[in-house]
């Protein structure tokens, strides 16, 4: 069955690009800050007879849309990513396996490139 309002959404870019900025680490999560959203335009195409009925406002309202969920989310909007398991790697030396794990990460930068640094326990 056909929904009674029916759109087709084209965006522009086709697949909108989302910058985060990593904000916070703890054993637990990453903390990240949704820091630019690139959506250039948003149309809708009816695809139904009730969808032409109303497709002029509702483009009016798609136009708007990217600056409203810019405004909303960008520099806004901090979600913490779960880490399955403390940051770290088991690396075997001549049939040893040694763990290498981070205790108090932090977050910093290098050339560019997120950076983790912390106390390094190694068992």
């Amino acid at each position: 069955m056909d929904a009674l309002v029916d759109f087709e959404v084209v965006l522009n870019p086709t697949e909108p690009n989302v910058t985060f900025k990593a904000t916070g680490l703890t054993d637990k999560a990453l903390s990240a800050t949704l820091k630019k959203i690139v959506l250039n335009s948003l149309t809708l195409t009816p695809k139904s007879t009730a969808a032409m009925l109303v497709a002029a406002p509702a483009n009016l309202l798609a136009l708007a849309a990217p600056s409203v969920l810019k405004k909303a989310l960008e520099d806004k909007k901090t979600v913490d990513i779960p880490l399955d398991k403390p940051l770290g790697t088991d690396i075997t030396v001549s049939g040893q396996t040694v763990s290498v794990k981070v205790t108090s990460p932090e977050l910093g930068s290098h050339d560019g490139m997120l950076m983790v640094s912390g106390t390094f326990v190694v068992s």
